[in-house]
C-alpha cells in the first residue's frame, strides 16, 4: 500500500482525524490524530496488545484514566505534541473529570539557564512550563495553534 493521507471521523464525533496510511517494515499502518478531540492511536494499538500494555505503564495516572477504547477495541491516548524549537500540548490535570489542555512554548536555554539547570550540551531549548496556557478539553486545536503547529516551517 503506498502512502495515504486523509480525514475521517474520529470515535468522539468530531471529522477532523488524520488518518495516514504508510508502509513499515512490509506492513501496512495506520496512525489516527483527531484534532478535534486530541486523542490518537494506531493499528498497533488493540485493547489486548502489548504496547497498550507498555503505555500504560509508562503514561501517566491522567492519561490512564483518559484513555479510551473505541468499538473496534483500539485503544485512543491524549496525544502529546512536541516541537522541539517551538512548544508542547498536553493533557494536563488531577483526574478525567479535571483536566485541560496545556500549551508551552520553546524558549532558548540561555547562560543563566545552563547555571541554574544542567542541559544537555546539545539542547537549545526548553520548554516554559511557568508560562504554560491552558484550554478546555475541546479547544485541543487552539492549544496547537500557540505553539506554531500550523505553521509551515514545523520543527
Amino acid at each position: 500500500m503506498i502512502n495515504k493521507d486523509q480525514l475521517v471521523e474520529g470515535p468522539f464525533g468530531s471529522d477532523a482525524c488524520y488518518e495516514q496510511t504508510f508502509n513499515q517494515n512490509g506492513q501496512d499502518v495506520k496512525t489516527w490524530l483527531c484534532f478535534g478531540s486530541g486523542y490518537s492511536t494506531s493499528t498497533f494499538m488493540d485493547k489486548d496488545s502489548d504496547l497498550v500494555k507498555e503505555t500504560l505503564e509508562s503514561s501517566p495516572e491522567l492519561y490512564k484514566d483518559l484513555m479510551h477504547t473505541d468499538k473496534n477495541n483500539r485503544v485512543w491516548f491524549p496525544a502529546t505534541m512536541t516541537l522541539p524549537k517551538k512548544g508542547m500540548v498536553f493533557a494536563d490535570g488531577t483526574s478525567k473529570d479535571d483536566w485541560k489542555w496545556s500549551a508551552v512554548k520553546a524558549i532558548e536555554i540561555t547562560e543563566e539557564d545552563r547555571k541554574l539547570k544542567q542541559y544537555p550540551k546539545d539542547q537549545e531549548y526548553r520548554m516554559d512550563m511557568a508560562n504554560a496556557k491552558q484550554f478546555d478539553k475541546k479547544d485541543f486545536m487552539d492549544a496547537l495553534e500557540v505553539i506554531g503547529f500550523y505553521e509551515a516551517d514545523m520543527q
